[in-house]
């Protein structure tokens, strides 16, 4: 959620968390976000990855359904191959906010 003229603007956010190579002064950790559609009463989330090793890369994307059907793309991070992905889900709000992760899963294809 983010604040623009006083109105509240709820998104998706797909965002990335890791070493900044040379910062003055020294950062040890660079956030950066990309935002979505509107989150819904029920949102699906997917993340996927390709490995491209002629680069020595991953690419990371993500998307958005409400429906499980059809999808918003949100972006792609692309990240150096080693560094090892981790995934976070994290909702917020005001105080009192509710959300519930009924599923979860990781695999390969």
């Amino acid at each position: 959620m983010s604040h623009t003229d006083g109105k509240a603007t709820h998104v998706t956010e797909f965002a990335k968390e890791g070493e900044r190579p040379t910062t003055t002064p020294p950062t040890p950790v660079a956030y950066g976000p990309m935002f979505g559609d509107p989150p819904a009463d029920t949102l699906w989330m997917r993340l996927s990855y390709h490995a491209d090793t002629a680069r020595d890369e991953t690419e990371v994307s993500a998307a958005t359904s409400t429906d499980g059907a059809h999808w918003v793309h949100t972006g792609v991070w692309t990240l150096p191959t080693s560094s090892r992905l981790r995934i976070g889900l994290v909702a917020q709000n005001t105080a009192g906010a509710l959300a519930r992760f009924d599923y979860v899963h990781t695999y390969r294809r």
